[in-house]
């Protein structure tokens, strides 16, 4: 196929739905027409409305993890629901079009939290590959057509100091402030919230006597994560009686919370906050008396998506400019740096 031809296989609306093929499959949203449906992964700027509205109109297709993780995430055991399907990783599903030839569905596993997926749809002639939210350890099946999430896709976002090192800064600053018997909350997305869980639960400097708390969404879904092999302490939730009981009797106490807004304990400095996000620039810590941000992520980096398009090796790349408004700059860097087409959507 011309390039041209290669661009017209994908659509994606202003709202966030990645349309794959000639009407044949929407990834993580919703438009009208199409014969089924994926989602990544519960981040809620990829499940948000279109989740929902899209299991009234056709199939959903996840991985098993997903399906748990969004049955704890919605409090619904999805029984009974037989337009949401699971798919095991590496096995192709059949998807006709009308008229058309056969089209396979195969979800791949990725790293950029559990159960997330990058989606292949591979017909007689066009291999699509949507890549997802993809961390620095993914790597890129050989395609035709590339759609690529754009989340740090601009040079700034390329960090000089590592993981590691920013995940013993957390540490340090949780170890000195429940020494000093002060309270931490730690923010992050869920999935990195979690993450977060498991490593400070088998931390040997954290007692087993300091109690975590979080929301009983949050609680949910690290049992989902424990099933799966995390060894994640007793969360209590945090609105309960236990959890009203040990806010106002038990110092220190852990609260993890999987948004940015600061509890009644942070505003009035009785807790010490740690914000765990991605910011743009150089991966450092930003902190003051009662605060810190770590600006940790679990998206590829700007040069580790550049690297990602190499390994995939497609005719025409497309940037998803949704989610995230670097998709122009990374397009733009794709030809400038490897010479393949590339287009940014919407």
């Amino acid at each position: 196929m011309e390039s041209d031809d290669l661009f017209k296989q994908v659509k994606i609306t202003p709202e966030g739905a990645i349309c794959l093929g000639n009407k044949i499959l929407v990834c993580d949203g919703f438009d009208r027409g199409y014969k089924a449906a994926v989602f990544t992964h519960i981040h809620s700027d990829h499940t948000n409305d279109g989740f929902g509205t899209c299991m009234h109109h056709y199939p959903v297709y996840v991985s098993k993890i997903t399906r748990d993780l969004l049955a704890a995430a919605n409090d619904d055991t999805y029984v009974r629901r037989t337009q949401l399907r699971v798919i095991d990783y590496n096995d192709p599903q059949r998807i006709d079009a009308d008229g058309g030839e056969p089209t396979y569905l195969e979800l791949l596993p990725s790293n950029h939290m559990l159960g997330s997926s990058q989606v292949m749809l591979q017909s007689k002639n066009t291999n699509i590959l949507y890549s997802g939210d993809i961390s620095s350890e993914d790597r890129a099946p050989k395609c035709d057509v590339l759609v690529l999430d754009s989340t740090h896709g601009n040079p700034k976002f390329n960090k000089r100091i590592d993981s590691g090192s920013l995940e013993r800064r957390l540490m340090e600053e949780v170890l000195k402030n429940i020494n000093r018997k002060k309270p931490v909350c730690i923010h992050a997305h869920r999935g990195k919230l979690q993450d977060l869980m498991g490593i400070l639960s088998n931390h040997p400097d954290i007692p087993p006597n300091i109690k975590f708390l979080s929301d009983a969404t949050n609680k949910r879904i690290a049992q989902v994560y424990n099933k799966y092999g995390a060894a994640i302490r007793e969360i209590e939730d945090r609105d309960s009686d236990e959890g009203e009981t040990t806010r106002l009797e038990d110092y220190p106490w852990i609260e993890f919370k999987g948004d940015l807004k600061k509890t009644w304990e942070e505003k009035n400095q009785r807790a010490y906050s740690i914000f765990c996000t991605g910011k743009p620039g150089n991966a450092t810590m930003q902190q003051n008396d009662n605060d810190a941000w770590i600006a940790s992520d679990e998206h590829a980096e700007f040069d580790e998506l550049l690297n990602y398009v190499k390994a995939a090796d497609p005719c025409v790349v497309v940037t998803d400019n949704s989610r995230s408004k670097n998709g122009e700059t990374l397009a733009s860097s794709i030809y400038s740096e490897l010479g393949i087409p590339s287009k940014s959507m919407p």
